[in-house]
């Protein structure tokens, strides 16, 4: 069936590329460039390769092709009128990060895949966070090669419970909106994955992780049942998931707060970084100190700073830091008010657009699931993002890829034309016509 599939849809090398990024995002670093930029490249030729009337490049420009030039051109003002010049220009090479996420937001956007295709890729990308999980457990408890659970591509243990986080909510949309459509062995196996992913993030001790993933996967679990056709009954086996998913990932969550409230380190030093955050952002208000220069920012630094605005220097009321450890903050600090407002745009205008078209009862149940990703995507980054810098490199792509998938499905891209009128030979692509797509209203 799925090689049927695979014969049908348009854009075959195109597609493949997809996958392999979905695959390789979480597991390694180097493979995820290299298939970002082939799809990218890929995409181009193929639309540009298309017969004159058919060469739209995915429909007309619309406000959230005007978001995504704005999101992307923030980061180069950023650069451009960066408080803190690095030696190596690091602040325009950071904005790589930006053009990376929102290019492949917005050729999936616009690429027109079927809702099968689209599923295939939330599966790969729910099945790839399983297998990253393993091999970040293995080197964790195995070869003590790492002192935490971290996925090799991700890193750091929370920026790796940000990513499952989201795939969990996905696993959770998959499993319940889809439970009545799925084979027994695929029912079991997404559950499998959903329940480990689960319990890593458990064991991972991220604090905030702990609450988001609990928390998405009730909304997920509610919507995906709803539109599964399930009674109040089905919430006993949710709950009974959610508890051997505690089992398995033991009390690192609790441990960790514990050990915080006892040093009386509650927020683990957050506020104190903010402090010097904030610093930042008076100094430099509109464009910030430059992409990834929050750790240029230096005691010297700090120290004029403050004496420009007339404060006294108390050393331990600040902590120097990579990040700001609150996307919010940081944005603000690197990107100054205006790249923040456009921050705030995008993940306004997904919060809208989720909250208008959240699936009614009778809701077909994979246009669920694809919503459920969404919502991942969204609650995740928008939640954590209050207690660490979410919307960044493999994280941020998880997320825009949730966004840019549904936001696909919800419009018609490309005009079907039938296999008889397409030229014999297209360059990287399939003579055969696409698989219909189910239409919905444009919102």
């Amino acid at each position: 069936m799925l090689l049927k599939f695979w014969r049908e849809w348009r854009f075959p090398v195109e597609f493949a590329l997809l996958l392999a990024l979905a695959f390789v995002l979480p597991l390694r670093e180097a493979p995820k460039n290299l298939f970002w930029l082939a799809y990218i490249v890929v995409w181009v030729v193929n639309r540009a390769s298309l017969p004159r009337a058919e060469r739209t490049f995915g429909g007309r420009w619309d406000g959230w092709d005007s978001l995504f030039v704005a999101w992307i051109a923030s980061g180069y003002l950023a650069a451009l009128f960066a408080g803190i010049v690095a030696p190596d220009h690091d602040e325009w090479l950071s904005v790589n990060d930006v053009v990376r996420n929102v290019s492949l937001l917005w050729c999936v956007r616009r690429a027109g895949y079927s809702r099968a295709q689209v599923l295939l890729v939330l599966g790969m990308l729910v099945a790839s966070a399983a297998l990253g999980t393993v091999e970040a457990l293995w080197r964790w408890k195995v070869t003590h090669a790492r002192k935490a659970l971290e996925l090799v591509s991700v890193g750091h243990v929370n920026h790796s419970a940000i990513y499952l986080c989201i795939c969990a909510g996905i696993a959770t949309g998959l499993l319940c909106a889809l439970w009545r459509k799925l084979s027994p062995v695929l029912r079991a196996a997404l559950a499998a994955l959903a329940l480990s992913i689960t319990a890593a993030i458990l064991l991972s001790g991220s604090r905030a992780a702990f609450v988001a993933v609990l928390a998405l996967i009730v909304l997920c679990a509610a919507f995906g049942l709803r539109a599964s056709g399930f009674g109040a009954r089905a919430w006993a086996a949710v709950l009974a998931a959610v508890m051997l998913a505690l089992a398995l990932g033991g009390t690192a969550t609790i441990e960790r707060q514990i050990l915080h409230t006892r040093t009386n380190n509650i927020t683990a030093e957050r506020d104190l970084i903010a402090n010097l955050a904030l610093t930042a952002v008076r100094a430099h208000p509109w464009f910030g100190v430059g992409m990834d220069n929050f750790a240029r920012i230096t005691d010297e630094r700090l120290r004029t700073w403050l004496a420009q605005q007339g404060r006294p220097y108390v050393a331990d009321e600040y902590r120097r830091a990579p990040h700001a450890h609150n996307l919010y903050l940081n944005t603000l600090t690197e990107r100054g008010s205006v790249g923040l407002l456009i921050v705030l745009l995008v993940l306004g205008a997904w919060a809208v657009r989720l909250w208008r078209c959240r699936p009614v009862a009778g809701a077909a149940p994979d246009e669920t699931a694809i919503w459920c990703a969404a919502l991942s995507g969204w609650f995740v980054t928008v939640l954590i993002g209050f207690a660490n810098t979410t919307l960044h490199h493999e994280h941020a792509m998880l997320a825009v890829l949730t966004l840019g998938l549904w936001l696909g499905d919800r419009r018609t891209l490309l005009p079907v034309t039938p296999s008889s009128e397409l030229p014999s030979k297209l360059p990287l692509q399939s003579a055969s016509e696409p698989l219909s797509k189910p239409t919905a209203p444009p919102s």
